[in-house]
Parts: structure tokens; sequence; C-alpha cells
């Protein structure tokens, strides 16, 4: 009730309706009844004990009651206060208001500012007119319009300045000197005038959409106190180039017919001429456009998404199946004649075996056995095919499914067998084929950059990211289901999701794009498809490539289709002498795209995957795998795995019982995972872990039994008071793992050190997660098996006995109920914590600093420890008795020197 009451007292006054006002009312209710349910369920089930609580001695109920009548009382004055119909305007005189009592204005929405300077002008016009010059706001309620109407950069920028009064003036003043760039608005404002791109044909929509630009253009320059009236000639000739050539010889008949030879045209007359000229243009298109829209009614298959790349559902209408009549096994085992026959009495299409269409208006290709106007399934029997010395037929027939007509190889005539050849050939040409490529920077789910590579594909209508990318960005998938189909349409693919990704120009910081991708296993084969000479040509001299590895077979990350195409593509191109070679200028850098001649290329075959090994690394691989030798070496390590095992050896110390102290190995020196308000997201998971034990007495009892331990066994402490407010510390959520099935240990706490801030960095994300130094199960079960007497052992709270370095222990903490007081206070953790990204390695790394500090005194028990352990769990092997009590002897005591 006081946090309600608190809110409702800082509405805007625009808010302040009677509906508002009475859904407020409504809540209080709720809010007093379920308190009075509660009240009465208390005195019920106590009775005179309550009488000794502090609930009872504060008047706790008398208090809230009163809270309750002041709270309600002020609702319904300002109930009463307000009128039925707000009006939704400023600054409006009470003579010029419309009647709102008839109607109700659209509210008006302040667009988001991501931080491009596209988008400034508009958002400063409207934030300015609507919130910064409205006397009726607060400055406290336009820092909060602000903050809110902010993303991306923007937000960034202020994410720091508090809240007030006094700051929102500083704020917007930040803002003002970060994207009031008049310069930079205005160049950009004229490269998108010169950038609009040539027609070639007449549309209407074409015209429309430069008029807009341009009339867009000069708006925005005017606004930047730019003089453009001047201007008319000069846009004039810079828009007559775009024109097509129609378009241009029908405004040279008319100013040449409207105005004096020696008078120069104006921009009015100009803009004049268009809008004439495409209302014309949209007349003369209705009918084209309706036989189209007619004609596509038509079709039986049911486009969904692509075309080249498209979702699509067929159904045969010779088996009811979901494919086409081509593709049906059982129309294609039926006779020559009798699929005539069918196709004939369906009134089918003979050249393509479509419908509501003929022979005459089929514009697919023809049959592949004689190149006549029908299909290969209703090639007739005893046909002449000719001297074509080519054959294709579809990949069905080259299975032996088609039962028709086969081909004598020799003399070229058909016969009247079953039999069928496939014929695929090269058409001798020795070249490579280029793909236009481009490296763009994506942003990950934290924020890194990663360099990906796309293959720019204006044949597809969909964009496609293979799994690899999708897991190295951690981008969030959206399950779907999707059938896609690529050249011939018979055989599709799945994709079960699809993410969101941006990427962003590393060229141009301002060319962001967002698009949707479903995800594929993989896209298509290492392009190029083998290493090619780098283009030496005058054309292509002093031009930033897009992709400068162009020549070198690389993985395709992401293929992006045709919407995104028309995005980045931009005027410039030049090609080579030849012509083969083309390079087109993009805002993510030039692509290249053609043919490459060479007598050092051979593409007979266009991909051959293969690996070669020789014998001596296959056997070697053997006697690996038979002796249990870990394939793991420092050699293979990552950068930040050395970095990670470097930092151990140089911070790791142990105190004067020889329990070692680690630090936690950080990414950077500034992790930004303490920005994030991880205490008010430690709150609210603690309070729904109260209203879970609520329900289960059982998990409550259970879940103070493990945090008792902690605190008994020093490995939790209190904060003081004094320190529970420090900015510097990470709160860590915390919930149980229940494991039914352990005999000991069946409720064990976990602390999400994965949970993201509201900044989206988790204290994961900041860690290093270091290399896998222990051997591989598969070969330490196979060592163990071999012993004559097994022995196995497990270390008791293996992460739990490493002390984590006083300056990182406010990285852990959490929140916690005190037992005696019931109060929420502050604790840290003190030992490597289970769900943190670093602790297995943490563990297992300092179990091995044993074995290298103290090996000298047990040298049998150090062997084991770098051979023998899987995590915590020891797994190793003797031949004799004796010498099993030694192994436990010496591990025993080993074991101990370090805490264990």
């Amino acid at each position: 009730m006081v946090k309600a009451r608190n809110n409702f007292k800082k509405s805007p006054k625009e808010r302040l309706t009677q509906a508002y006002c009475q859904t407020r009312l409504e809540s209080l209710e709720m809010l007093w009844s379920d308190f009075s349910r509660t009240h009465k369920s208390l005195v019920k089930t106590y009775g005179s004990k309550l009488r000794e609580q502090d609930y009872y001695k504060k008047d706790f109920y008398e208090q809230t009651e009163e809270l309750f009548i002041e709270y309600k009382t002020e609702i319904k004055q300002k109930l009463n206060s307000v009128p039925s119909n707000l009006d939704q305007t400023y600054n409006v005189n009470k003579s010029e208001r419309l009647n709102t009592e008839s109607f109700k204005l659209p509210k008006i929405v302040i667009p988001n500012f991501s931080g491009k300077y596209t988008e400034w002008i508009t958002f400063r016009d409207l934030f300015l007119s609507l919130i910064h010059n409205n006397s009726r706001l607060d400055k406290v309620q336009k820092m909060h319009y602000l903050k809110s109407s902010l993303i991306g950069e923007a937000e960034q920028l202020l994410r720091q300045i508090p809240i007030s009064e006094a700051n929102y003036d500083r704020c917007w003043e930040q803002l003002k000197s970060r994207y009031d760039n008049k310069r930079y608005l205005s160049h950009f404002i004229l490269k998108r005038l010169l950038s609009q791109r040539n027609l070639t044909v007449e549309s209407s929509s074409s015209l429309k959409e430069l008029i807009d630009t341009t009339n867009d253009c000069l708006s925005g320059l005017q606004n930047l106190g730019i003089d453009v009236s001047s201007w008319d000639i000069i846009i004039i000739h810079i828009i007559c180039l775009k024109l097509d050539p129609e378009s241009r010889k029908q405004w040279e008949f008319n100013i040449t017919s409207s105005t004096q030879s020696e008078d120069l045209p104006t921009l009015d007359q100009f803009k004049e001429f268009l809008t004439n000229r495409y209302r014309a243009l949209e007349f003369l298109d209705t009918k084209v456009v309706s036989n189209k829209y007619q004609s596509s009614t038509n079709k039986n298959s049911n486009v969904v998404q692509f075309k080249s790349l498209h979702v699509t559902k067929y159904q045969c209408v010779f088996c009811s199946d979901n494919h086409k009549l081509s593709s049906c096994k059982k129309f294609i085992n039926r006779t020559v004649d009798q699929r005539r026959d069918f196709v004939k009495i369906n009134n089918l299409c003979y050249n393509c075996l479509g419908a509501n269409h003929g022979v005459k208006t089929c514009t697919s290709s023809k049959c592949n056995l004689c190149h006549r106007r029908h299909h290969s399934l209703l090639h007739p029997k005893g046909v002449d095919i000719g001297k074509s010395s080519v054959v294709q037929v579809e990949s069905e027939v080259a299975q032996g499914s088609f039962q028709g007509s086969g081909l004598n190889k020799e003399t070229g005539k058909a016969e009247n067998s079953s039999a069928f050849v496939a014929c695929n050939f090269s058409a001798g040409k020795k070249k490579q084929v280029l793909l236009a490529t481009a490296l763009v920077n994506a942003v990950s789910k934290n924020g890194q950059n990663h360099v990906l590579r796309v293959l720019l594909d204006q044949g597809s209508q969909g964009n496609f990211v293979t799994e690899a990318t999708v897991n190295d960005l951690k981008l969030r998938r959206t399950p779907i289901r999707g059938h896609i189909t690529g050249v011939g349409g018979d055989r599709e693919i799945m994709s079960k999701a699809v993410v969101t990704l941006n990427i962003k120009s590393r060229f141009d910081s301002n060319s962001v794009f967002t698009v949707q991708a479903y995800v594929l296993k993989s896209i298509t084969s290492f392009l190029p498809g083998r290493k090619v000479d780098k283009l030496e040509f005058p054309e292509f001299e002093g031009i930033e490539l897009a992709d400068p590895e162009y020549n070198r077979p690389n993985r395709i990350d992401v293929l992006l289709g045709a919407e995104l195409y028309s995005q980045i593509i931009q005027e410039g191109i030049r090609k080579e002498p030849s012509g083969s070679i083309v390079a087109q200028s993009t805002s993510l850098g030039w692509i290249l795209s053609g043919a490459l001649q060479s007598s050092n290329i051979y593409t007979g075959v266009v991909a051959l995957h293969c690996q070669l090994q020789e014998g001596d690394e296959i056997l070697k691989r053997f006697w690996e795998i038979e002796n249990g030798i870990s394939l793991t070496k420092e050699e293979s390590y990552t950068e930040e795995e050395k970095k990670c095992e470097k930092y151990f050896i140089e911070t790791t110390s142990r105190d004067e019982t020889g329990r070692y102290v680690v630090r936690l190995p950080f990414k950077t020196d500034n992790p930004m995972c303490i920005k994030g308000e991880s205490r008010s997201i430690a709150e609210k998971r603690l309070k729904g872990l109260m209203k879970r034990f609520e329900k289960d007495k059982q998990l409550q009892a259970n879940y103070k039994a493990v945090m008792d331990e902690y605190l008994q066994m020093n490995h939790m402490i209190e904060v003081e008071k004094t320190d529970s407010k420090r900015e510097s510390a990470l709160y860590l959520a915390h919930h149980p793992v229940i494991r039914e099935d352990k005999k000991t240990t069946k409720l064990r706490i976990v602390f999400n050190a994965s949970q993201a801030g509201t900044n989206g960095v988790a204290l994961n994300d900041e860690l290093l997660v270091g290399p896998s130094i222990q051997p591989d199960l598969r070969h330490l079960v196979i060592q163990w098996r071999l012993s004559r007497i097994c022995l196995t052992a497990d270390i008791i709270k293996m992460y739990r006995q490493i002390k984590v370095h006083e300056e990182d222990t406010d990285f852990q903490r959490l929140l916690w109920i005190d037992a005696e007081s019931q109060e929420v206070k502050d604790y840290k953790l003190l030992r490597v914590t289970f769900g943190t990204a670093s602790a297995p390695f943490l563990a297992v790394r300092t179990l091995q600093q044993i074995a290298i500090d103290e090996g000298h005194k047990y040298s049998l028990a150090a062997e084991k420890v770098r051979s023998s352990f899987y995590m915590d769990d020891l797994m190793c092997g003797c031949e004799t008795v004796t010498e099993g009590i030694e192994i436990y002897k010496q591990m025993k005591g080993l074991s101990k020197e370090g805490g264990f």
C-alpha cells in the first residue's frame, strides 16, 4: 500500500483520469482484503501468543488500517476533481479545443532514440514540443520521459546519471553536444540525396520514392538552418540524372512547351511534373496489378516464405500427399500413356504438370530428352531424341524411379527398355567463380563484437546463420518449423529456430542492420572452392574490399538475402577489362563477384571434401588412446586459456594452515558485471524463494540447514551493515537443486553467477573458464579397469576447501534471512563457489598444485593426482594390497597438506 500510494502521488497530471483513479481504488480494495484475511488467520492461529509479537505491540493492524483510509480518501478526492475526459493536447486555447466527448484522439508516442544521427532531428523536435517545453511537467518527470525514450548507444551515454531534478538539464545538454552535429547531419542528408538509385524503367512507386526522398532531404537541410531556396536548378539537374529515359524525355518536352527557352525551370514545376507523371502511371498500372493479383490467387501452391530459398507447401493431385506431381513416385511408376491420360483428364499443363494454364502460356523449361514442349515424364516411347550431346534429368529419375524410355549410348536413340542414363558432365572451361562475400561485425548478447564472414545472395528472400555462430554470439532462439527449398524444389531443409542478429559495417559505424535469420547446421562449403591469386587490375586500385581475404577458402557464417542487399547497395561499379569480374560498392565495402579464368584451375567436380592422414599419425592416435594419454596439451591452449593458467600461477597463495587462496580470473581489470544492479535482482529472487518455502516447509528446513552449515564452517560470513551498500559488490541469486537419488546430500544450493544484471552482463561473462587439464573420462575408465585391485575415493566439498582472496569475496555476495531476527541480511562467500564459470578450473588446478608443491613427500599419490582424478573423484588401481594401502596413506597425507 505504501508503494502504491507513493506511485499514485508521482503520477503526472495527464495520467490522472477517472479510469486510472478507479483502477487504483479497486487495487487498494484488493490489498486491504488480503491484509484483513491474513490478520484474521494470525489471530485465529496464535490467539493470545500474538500479543508477545512486535506485530501486536507496534499496532501494525491499526497503522495499516489508517494508511488504507488515508490512501482511499486521497483517491476519491482526486476522482471527484478530475473531468471525465482530459484534453490530450497541450498549449491549445479552450475555444479551439475539439469536442473530446464524441471521439478520442490517439495517444502521441515519443519514438525511441538509439543514437543514430538520422533519428536525432525527429526525436529532438518531438521531445522539445511534448516534454521539454511542457510547463506542466517538472524536471524529474521530464528526466523519466527522457531516459525511457533512449535505447542503444544513447541510453548507454546517460546510463550512470541518477534520475533527479538537478541532472535533467545536464543530460539534455550532453545529448545535444553528442548528436546535434550539424556538419555530420548535413553530410548524411546530402549523401542520401545524391545516392538515390537510378530508375531504369517507368514506375509510379519509384517516382514517388524519388520525390519523397528529395523533399525529406531538403526539409532536413532547412531544419539545420541551411538556405536551399536558390538550389532549384541544382536539385533538378541531380534528380533528372536519376530518371528513366522516357521520363527524362517527357520532362524536356514539358518544360520546353510550358516556359520561355531562356527561363530556368523551378523546383515546384519539376515536382508538379513528377507528381502528374506518377499519377498517370498509377492509373495505367491498375490493370496490370489486377491481372497479377488474379493470376496469383489461382495458383495451387501456397508459397509461405521464399522464392529462391522459400517455405512451400504442395499437394499432389495424384496421391494428395505433400509434394509436386513431378516428384510423386506413384505417378512415376505408371506407364507413359497412363501419365498422359491423367494429365489430359485433369486439365493439367503438359509442359510443367501444373494447373490453371496451358502449354502455350507456360514459361517452364521443355522436355530434357527431346527439348519439345512437354514434360520429361510425358515423353512418348519411340520418339527420336535427336543429336543433343547432353542429357540432364531430375534427381528422382537418376535414382532409378523413372521407368520410361532408355537411351542407347552409341546411337542416341530411344529404346523400349526401362533402363536410364544420367550424365554428370563438366562444361570444359577451367574457371573459379567468386561469390560476393564480406566481413561484418556482429554484436553478441554481452555486447562484444565478433567478426563474421557473410555471403550476399540477392536470389534469396531469407537470411540464414549457422548454429556455431548462434552459440558463439549467445543469441536467443525462437522456435519455429520452416521448410526451406532451393534449386529444383524437391529436397527440403528443416529450420527449427530463428534468431535476431545485429550486424554493422566495419567501415561505417552508422550502417547497423537488424535481421531475422533462420538457424541451419551449415550454409555452404568453404568459399571459394580453392585458393586463387589476388586480382591485380588498375580498375580495382584504391578501393576498400568488404572481404580482404576473398581469394582464400573459408567458412560462411551468415547468408544475407535480398532484403538486406537492397539496403547496403550503393552507387559505383567497376569491371576488369574482360568484364568477367565486377566490383560493386556497398556500405559493407566493395564486393567482388564473377568468374576467374585460369589454366591452373580445374572444376570438373563442383565440390570435393576429403581428408588424408598419414599412417604414422593414425598409429600415434591409436597408441595414445590405448595408453590413456591425455590429448590436451599446453601447446593447444587458446590465448584465454593461457592467460587463465598464467594468472593462477601468479596470484595463488597459501595461508598459515597450508590451505590455498585463489583469485577470480577476470578477463578485464574493470568488470562491467558490478554495474548491473545485482542486489535488487537477488532481492526479487529471494522473495520468490520465500514464497516457495511457504508451500514446502521441508524444503525450507533443508535449505536453512545448508546455509547454517556454511556459517558454522566459516565458509560464509555476514557483511557489516556499514559495508552493505558498496557499489563495487556483486550479488548472486541462489536456488535449490534436489536429488532424491542421493543418500547423503539430497539438496544442494547453486549460486547463479550466470544471472545477467540490468546492463546484460553476468559474473560468468567476465570470468575466464580455463583449460581442461584432467585426462579424458574414457581414458581414465580404461586405465582404471586394467588394474587387479580398483580403488575409488571422493574429496569432500572440494570447491569449498579452497579460499577466495578477500579482495574478490565481494563478487560472491548474497542475501539470506537471519535466523534470529528474520531480517534480510547481506552475506559473502569465502570459498570457491559452485556455479561460477571458473570454479571447476580453480578446484582441479589447485588439486594439481598440491602434487607440485608437496609431491616430493608423497610421490606415489602425486602421480595419481595428475593421472587418475576426474573432478573430485579418484579412480586408480594397484596390483597388491600393500600397494593399495600405501596409496591410501599417501593420498590422505597429500590431501591434508592442502586442506582437502
